[in-house]
Parts: C-alpha cells; structure tokens; sequence
C-alpha cells in the first residue's frame, strides 16, 4: 500500500510535491495511477487545500501528473519517456524559444524581487527564505527533479509576495512553458551550485528589504542563466 507521511507546517506545497515525485519515481504511484481525492490527500500529507494545489500545480507543470478538473488526477502515462535527459541538444534544438522566454523573465521577475523586497508581508519573506532552504536540501541531494520542483517553488513565492497579481499571474504562465527550459539548464555542468549562490543573493536581499539589491541579485541571476544557455547551445552547435 501507498504510503504518504504528514508533513511539518513549514514550507508544505514544495514539500508535498517532493514527496508525490518520490512515490513516482519509486514506482509505489506508477504511470496511469489515479491519486486519491484532494480532501484525503491534505489528511495524508497534512497540508492546506492550498499548499495540496500549488504541489499538484508544480507537479503538473513539469509533466508528472494529468489533472482532469472535476474528475481527478493522475500519474501522466507517458511519464519518464521524453522528459529526463534534456540538455544540449535540446537547447540547441530550442534556442530561439528559450532565449525569448528567458529575457522575458529577466523583465518580469527582476521587477516581483523589487516589489517583494519593498512590501512583501514578513510571513511572504519567512515563506520566501524557507523556499531557499528547500533548494538548498535539493542541490545537496544531487536530485534533478527535486531540485526543479525547490526552484520553481521559490520563484513562484517571490511572485506572488509581489502582491501584483497581473504580474504573478504573468510569470506563472511563464512556469508552464518554461519547465522544460528550466530542467535544460539545469543539466549544464555547474549550474547548480552556482545558482544557490545567486539564489542566497536574492533572497538575502529580499529578507533585508533592500529592493535595489533584490532587483540586481535577480538581473544577474537570469542573465547567468540566459549566458550559460547560449554557451551550451553553441557547444551543442559545434559538434553537430
């Protein structure tokens, strides 16, 4: 039988979607296996109806679960098949979309690290720190998806503690096309530990209500991340 354990009160949503891809990835939740209902599933894992959906909503961005609205949700069949070793050539393959989504992100997200900063609530900042935490445990475990479900657990806090909502919604959607970038990237050879480094950096600032320095810590990040993406892709390029 499928074993789910209550979860501590800190930092539930990404914790909730750490566990699921866990169970997935074992095979205790194969592909094609309906999940019990959203009302057991806050009783397993001991969460919010909120926290459950923003796991589910990770979860399915990346392409682990199927939601069904009104009649449940599901293990993806096709789990495992295309989306596990993406990196150079996928790039290559997808340069032009993935620079576009990235400067677009560099617009967007730089401008939510400054709004956070000025008037984020401080339980928004202690969410925001935690998420940190959380990658920080990721990057340690050497566990791509964890480490993919960490980060954009911690962008979308940083959204959202913006208290812009357009913009939140905005980069949300941004998640749903760029996950397949973001596993990408994730993939080039020292990526990440440098990006906890730029991460600390951010949220430093963030914690320390510096809006400036959230907003360069962010710049420099994404435009690390646009530079990194652009080598891989001529490396990729050039042995073709």
């Amino acid at each position: 039988m499928t074993e789910f354990h209550a979860l501590q009160s800190k930092r539930l949503s990404a914790s909730a979607a750490d566990q699921v891809m866990q169970l997935v990835r074992s095979g205790q939740l194969p592909p094609g296996t309906k999940l019990p209902s959203e009302r057991e599933l806050m009783v397993m894992l001991g969460v919010s109806r909120n926290s459950l959906r923003e796991g589910v909503r990770i979860l399915e961005t990346m392409g682990v679960l199927r939601v069904e609205r009104g009649r449940g949700t599901w293990v993806r069949e096709d789990f495992g098949e295309s989306k596990v070793n993406l990196g150079s050539d996928w790039l290559s393959s997808h340069a032009r979309d993935v620079m576009d989504l990235l400067e677009m992100r560099e617009t967007l997200e730089i401008r939510a690290a400054e709004l956070v900063a000025e008037r984020g609530t401080e339980e928004q900042v202690r969410l925001i720190v935690g998420r940190l935490e959380e990658l920080q445990v990721a990057v340690a475990t050497r566990d791509p998806d964890a480490v993919i479900v960490a980060d954009a657990a911690l962008h979308r806090a940083i959204a959202e503690g913006s208290g812009n909502h357009i913009l939140a919604r905005a980069l949300d959607d941004l998640q749903d096309l760029a996950m397949d970038t973001r596993r990408a990237v994730t993939s080039i050879r020292g990526r990440l530990d440098r990006a906890i480094t730029e991460h600390e950096a951010i949220v430093n600032a963030i914690a320390e209500r510096d809006a400036n320095a959230a907003g360069r810590a962010m710049r420099q990040h994404v435009r690390r991340v646009i530079e990194e993406a652009r080598a891989a892709v001529a490396r990729g390029s050039s042995e073709v």
